[in-house]
Formats: C-alpha cells, structure tokens, sequence
C-alpha cells in the first residue's frame, strides 16, 4: 500500500503536476491522521471495555461480601438476643427473697461468658483502595462503600475493647476459683476442700461472674443495635451495586 502512494507522487512529480503533488500529499495525511484517530478510538474503547469488565467484577465481589456480612449480621444478632434473654431469666430468680450465694453461683455458671470476634468480609474493598481502583467505583457508591467499611471498623473494635475489658475481669476471677468447675469436684474431697478453701471465695467469685455478664449486656445490647444499623446499610448499598451492574 505504501509503494502504490509513493508510486503516485512519483508520477505527479514527474508530470510535473506539482499542485495537484501538494493536494494527493495534503490528503494523504489527512488519511493518515483519520487511521491514526482511529487506531486511538479503538485502542480506547479496548482498553474502557477491560475496565468495565474488571469493574463488574469487583461489583460481584462486593455482593458476595455483603451476602456473607448480612448473614454474619444476622445470626450474631440472634446469638446476642438469645443471650440477652437468657440473661434477663437470670435477672428474675432475684424475685425471691430467700436467694443464697451458693444458688447465684450456680446460676451464674449456667450463664455464658465465651468471648465473641466480631469480623466482617472487607477484603475486597481493601483491594480497591490499596491499588487505587477505587475510582472505577461512582463516587456516590464509593463514599457509601467506605462509610460502610468505617462503621464495620468501629463494632470490631468495640466488641474487641469489650471482650479484653471482660478478659481481664475472667483472669482475675480464675485465681480465686481455679475453674468454675472445681467447687462441684471438691464436694467429695474434704481434705482437699479444707486446704483449698474455695468456699471462702464465693462473695468475690460471685462478685466477679456477676460484673462479667453485667459487661456482656452492655456490650452485646450496643452491638445488636450497631449491627441491625449496618444491616440496613448493607441493603443500601447492595441496591446501589446493583444499579451499576450490567
């Protein structure tokens, strides 16, 4: 193709038509700009549609996280509701008058006290910011996106902050009753009951189950009402993903 141009300038040069030479160069470059144009427009529209399609992508992604955070949501607000509903039947035992040291004991024993991480998927909106693909996301959705990311932060952290304040409580509790299951052992070892004097303990054994389940109610009653507000944050943003995917 291009010897059959040169060809034809050769020609007009030798025929000595220079004007209409000036007017076949002039609209040989305007013929080369347009294919470069071209080139470019195409090239573009590649390289748009691989990042569409990288873009879909970490829509999906961002779906499944949310499916698996919603449902993490849910069933821990179960698990804390069921907790605090167990707590309250322990409340009402003190509605008889004749309640002994030894009955709350047991009580509170029967009572959980297992420390519970609360954690959520951000793995792929971590991804996002840490390559700088965030921006492939609208900033409408980006912005609820990170709102979210914060607010999931900030109830990891304050259930990780209550569960070291109620380890601490459980640390010191276990020097003074060894385990919760030791006093139950040592009702047929006299001798061994006599040395250890466990029994001596029971107020401040007591005491202590009774501060640790006061923290759980605090700390599971916050997380339940933060956790049912990033639900409905969820549900916005996955109706915004949705939105975006093709």
């Amino acid at each position: 193709m291009i010897k059959f141009f040169r060809k034809i300038r050769q020609n007009l040069l030798s025929e000595g038509k220079t004007g209409k030479y000036f007017k076949y160069a002039i609209g040989e470059i305007v013929l080369v700009v347009i294919g470069i144009l071209i080139a470019l427009q195409i090239n573009n529209w590649n390289e748009n549609r691989k990042l569409e399609a990288k873009t879909q992508n970490y829509y999906q992604q961002l779906l499944e996280d949310l499916y698996k955070d919603k449902a993490f949501a849910k069933s821990t607000i179960k698990k804390f509701e069921r907790q605090r509903e167990t707590y309250q039947d322990y409340l009402k035992i003190f509605d008889d008058s004749k309640l002994s040291a030894n009955e709350m004991f047991q009580k509170l024993c029967k009572l959980n006290m297992e420390s519970f991480a609360i954690n959520f998927n951000t793995s792929t909106i971590e991804s996002l910011q840490n390559s700088g693909e965030i921006v492939l996301i609208p900033p409408v959705l980006r912005n609820r996106l990170v709102d979210l990311k914060r607010a999931q932060q900030k109830i990891t952290y304050d259930e990780s902050l209550d569960n070291r304040g109620k380890t601490g409580i459980a640390e010191r509790l276990s020097m003074l009753v060894g385990s919760l299951s030791l006093v139950e052992r040592l009702k047929n070892q006299e001798q061994l009951n006599e040395t250890l004097k466990v029994e001596q303990n029971t107020s401040e054994i007591v005491l202590g189950l009774e501060a640790i389940q006061d923290w759980m109610d605090f700390s599971e009653k916050k997380s339940i009402r933060l956790l049912i507000d990033i639900l409905k944050e969820i549900e916005l943003v996955e109706e915004l993903i949705k939105k975006e995917i093709n």
